[in-house]
């Protein structure tokens, strides 16, 4: 496998180390999403504790960021656990809040399977909030080789905000505001000069936003169609779920698909 683009060769050299306020930020951030339900994982929590019982089984965490959902399924499953990163900032604060909560047998390592692919195999793969940051280029091969590491009876699930969803554009930490994806660049691009920031991991925030893939689902399915993958499950997370009595009602046809916050997306190898 090889790679020229965000998964590229390039992203082994060592990152520039957090200082201790961007330390301090990312471990509190790391443990209010590990420990508390109100966060935006809240969604990912409760479609695994609905579909899946992952007791003895071996899970991979790609792109498991600061650690929070690998530590939340060791501490929920009795299940052998890993999670793999490309930003070694963002394993920095893993491995922190592995230690603060005693946590010692799960594993976080720097890992581009582009250019190290995988020897192991699991029985639950589970990627969120990465998809989306991936060059579409590389989603294909990526999704592949981890349809490849899967046991028999094994599956992926995917979480991943849809590009004509309201938080697609990862801005509304700084503008509070819902599809910041869609404003005019002569708007746009001035308000993130000046009010971009240094993030927890690699990047700025205007460098995160400029990098995002504007995944959707109907991008992904053809993207699957290529890694050998077949949708088993799907669940696209709308806000109007919140009325009464449409919890689980799927919402992603025209016009309702700009309302989806969240895709949920379960996938099994094409055997």
């Amino acid at each position: 496998m090889t790679s020229n683009g965000y998964y590229s060769a390039e992203n082994k050299e060592k990152s520039k180390l957090l200082n201790a306020s961007l330390t301090k930020e990312g471990l509190e951030y790391a443990e209010r999403n590990l420990l508390s339900d109100d966060s935006h994982l809240y969604l990912d929590k409760a479609f695994i504790e609905e579909n899946f019982n992952l007791d003895g089984k071996k899970v991979l965490d790609f792109g498991c960021g600061m650690g929070s959902m690998a530590l939340w399924l060791r501490k929920k499953y009795k299940c052998e656990i890993r999670g793999i990163d490309i930003d070694r900032n963002h394993l920095l604060i893993a491995n922190l809040l592995k230690v603060k909560h005693n946590l010692p047998d799960v594993a976080f390592n720097y890992k581009n399977v582009l250019v190290e692919p995988l020897t192991s195999t699991y029985d639950f793969i589970y990627l969120n909030d990465v998809a989306e940051h991936i060059p579409l280029s590389e989603l294909q091969p990526i999704l592949n080789h981890l349809a490849k590491q899967l046991n028999v009876g094994g599956v992926i699930f995917v979480s991943y905000p849809p590009w004509e969803g309201p938080f697609a554009s990862h801005l509304n930490v700084i503008f509070q505001i819902p599809w910041a994806q869609y404003w005019p660049k002569f708007i746009l691009n001035p308000l993130l000069e000046k009010r971009n920031r240094t993030l927890v991991g690699e990047k700025d925030l205007k460098s995160e936003f400029q990098n995002l893939n504007h995944l959707n689902h109907r991008k992904f399915k053809n993207i699957l169609e290529k890694a050998g993958l077949r949708i088993v499950k799907r669940k696209s997370h709308s806000k109007l779920n919140h009325i009464l009595g449409l919890k689980n009602v799927n919402f992603n046809i025209f016009p309702f698909h700009y309302l989806v916050t969240k895709e949920l997306v379960v996938l099994e190898p094409n055997y």
